[in-house]
């Protein structure tokens, strides 16, 4: 029988871009991740945001033909989250519908950001139900 790898964290996330330069504005500017390096590899250029202090990088992979996430494969939460929807919408940022929902456990509000490649990246503030 072959050993079991055992998973400890979330090392990254993945997201194609056609234009590092340009996504690499939106990431720090609008979502105000930081950056924390750009890379040059052989097969072309990335750049490496931090999440938190001890989590998953989000690293943004610069291709020719970036495949698009239709559909958000993360989430990032977040505070104060409908007043961040409000100035990113008054600043004319592509994001979708605000939305409020229950979990049996939990409270959430959330909306999809886009980048400049239409990549969805869902924000969400969520609170403990009593």
């Amino acid at each position: 029988m072959l050993h079991a790898v055992q998973v400890t964290k979330l090392g990254a996330v993945f997201v194609q871009v056609s234009d590092l330069d340009q996504s690499v504005r939106f990431y720090s500017e609008v979502l105000k991740l930081q950056l924390r390096n750009i890379e040059n590899w052989e097969d072309g250029r990335g750049a490496n945001y931090k999440i938190g202090s001890d989590g998953p990088l989000l690293t943004l992979l610069e291709k020719v033909n970036p495949q698009r996430l239709q559909q958000p494969a993360f989430n990032l939460c977040c505070e104060n989250i409908v007043e961040g929807y409000e100035a990113l919408k008054s600043q004319g940022v592509n994001v979708g519908p605000l939305n409020q929902w229950s979990s049996d456990q939990n409270d959430h509000i959330d909306f999809d950001v886009f980048d400049p490649d239409g990549n969805a990246i869902n924000l969400i503030e969520w609170k403990r139900r009593a």
